[in-house]
């Protein structure tokens, strides 16, 4: 009669850890990330083109769907189309939509994140949503707290609260504004009503990117363009007020203002392989 031989202990500790190195391995491979991501100001949804050049951000899509990650790019109420036609709250209530749209698809932990305003946007939400799994600032602008010291918004915010204190808060009206594009920042003008105008601009209401970024419970993907005025000192006065956490990530890459999600793209994706692995 053949022996049954015991193993070892050590033999029986590397199967057993091997069997949960398998297990974890299979929840992550499990996890679906998906990501929402908002366009800039008077732009359109990430990836499509208006006709004059390449879409912004579309190389940055490409590469998330070639990598498996779904995808979802709203429209969102500050759109060329649209034009700020909702409140910057109720516009932050669409993206509840997406997030919605992504999970039917499959997608069981959700990344929020967005292009200039659109970035600024991203880090509200995720200020105000702890569930998010992170969130990613590409070229994060249009500081409310910064833009209010340039004296034709600090006009334009009186002339708004004054137009809501008499009762014309949801008149449409122009006020001004400023945007950025390949080649610097340059003056512009919304049309919209003073209740909206002031709830994206007044910074007594909406405060700056820096009191969203001290609120975040996700990790946070800052990308900044070397070439943007916008991202000028943004790691020291914007990012550094990111709560501690081991996969915040503070990323330059050589581009402007509206190249900067395309160029950056190598680091999202970087990011979020880490981020699939926690």
């Amino acid at each position: 009669m053949k022996k049954l031989h015991k193993k070892a202990p050590w033999a029986w500790r590397l199967a057993l850890a091997l069997i949960l190195s398998l297990a974890g391995a299979d929840t992550r491979a499990d996890q679906k990330i998906g990501i929402v991501l908002l366009h800039g100001k008077l732009g359109m949804p990430l990836g499509m083109s208006g006709g004059r050049g390449p879409a912004p951000g579309g190389l940055l899509i490409a590469a998330l769907k070639d990598a498996g990650y779904p995808v979802a790019t709203p429209e969102m109420c500050w759109s060329r189309q649209r034009g700020f036609d909702r409140t910057r709250d109720e516009c932050l209530a669409e993206i509840d939509r997406a997030i919605a749209a992504l999970k039917s698809g499959g997608a069981t932990s959700i990344v929020v994140g967005g292009q200039s305003l659109g970035g600024n946007a991203a880090i509200a939400y995720g200020a105000s949503h702890p569930g998010l799994a992170g969130v990613i600032g590409l070229a994060p602008a249009d500081d409310a707290r910064a833009k209010a010291n340039r004296p034709e918004i600090a006009a334009a915010i009186s002339k708004a609260r004054e137009l809501l204190a008499s009762g014309k808060g949801d008149v449409r009206d122009t006020f001004a504004d400023v945007n950025t594009g390949p080649q610097g920042t340059y003056p512009m003008a919304v049309n919209t009503t003073a209740r909206i105008y002031l709830s994206f601009f007044d910074p007594d209401g909406v405060g700056s990117i820096a009191d969203n970024v001290a609120k975040l419970k996700a990790p946070l993907l800052w990308v900044a363009g070397s070439e943007d005025p916008t991202q000028r000192d943004a790691e020291t006065r914007f990012f550094r007020y990111a709560p501690a956490n081991g996969l915040n990530r503070f990323v330059q890459v050589a581009a402007h203002h509206l190249a900067t999600p395309d160029m950056g793209r190598d680091a999202v994706l970087a990011w979020l392989a880490e981020l699939g692995k926690r």
